[in-house]
């Protein structure tokens, strides 16, 4: 009995640590290709460190951004061979409310080409809400890795949610593209209450 309940022990642990750090996600094929230069493609949906990390392509577009002086805005326009956009949601499980306040940071990685991109997601308002983004060009057809580390939020927390992100969350995404458009994604997690 003690020891059985020693290995179940351990192989949680064990279970939750490569969950925690970066263990490879599920790929799910899609049915039809998904081109994300003319809508919105869901590429995953994941649970990690009490935070849901939304991450979806979408067409490229001009943002309006405080450029310069203070209340002054600026276009923002789509650049040189920028084709989509990138768009990620950190929600708190609990409230289904979206996190703001933190500093979003989205790495991807063309398998297939070794050709590596980078780019700090800016916060913004739009028709899904609040969200992180930035228009990129990605790194041609093939397997990508994504790694989007979603920084600490700078809010105040209420004594009971003192313990809440109080470190970076970074999740980890897979896709393929194939002729410019998305012809996988990663597996949805379960988000089910209790589930880390």
């Amino acid at each position: 009995m003690k020891h059985s309940l020693i290995l179940s022990t351990l192989a949680a642990a064990l279970a939750f640590g490569a969950l925690a750090h970066g263990a490879e996600p599920k790929a799910k094929v899609l049915s039809v290709a998904e081109d994300a230069t003319q809508k919105t493609v869901l590429v995953g949906r994941t649970l990690v460190n009490n935070m849901i990390v939304m991450f979806e392509l979408e067409p490229a577009k001009a943002m309006w951004m405080q450029m310069g002086g203070a209340g002054k805005w600026m276009e923002h326009g789509v650049g040189p061979n920028e084709r989509f956009h990138v768009e990620v949601k950190p929600i708190d499980p609990a409230s289904k409310t979206r996190i703001s306040h933190a500093d979003v940071k989205f790495e991807a990685t063309n398998k297939s080409n070794g050709k590596k991109l980078s780019a700090d997601l800016h916060p913004m308002w739009g028709g899904s809400g609040l969200h992180y983004a930035a228009n990129s060009t990605l790194a041609g057809d093939g397997v990508y890795q994504a790694r989007i580390t979603v920084g600490v939020p700078a809010f105040a927390r209420d004594a009971k949610n003192k313990e809440l992100w109080l470190k970076p969350t970074t999740a980890t995404f897979h896709f393929r593209l194939a002729g410019g458009k998305l012809v996988e994604v990663t597996e949805p997690a379960d988000e089910s209450p209790g589930k880390k």
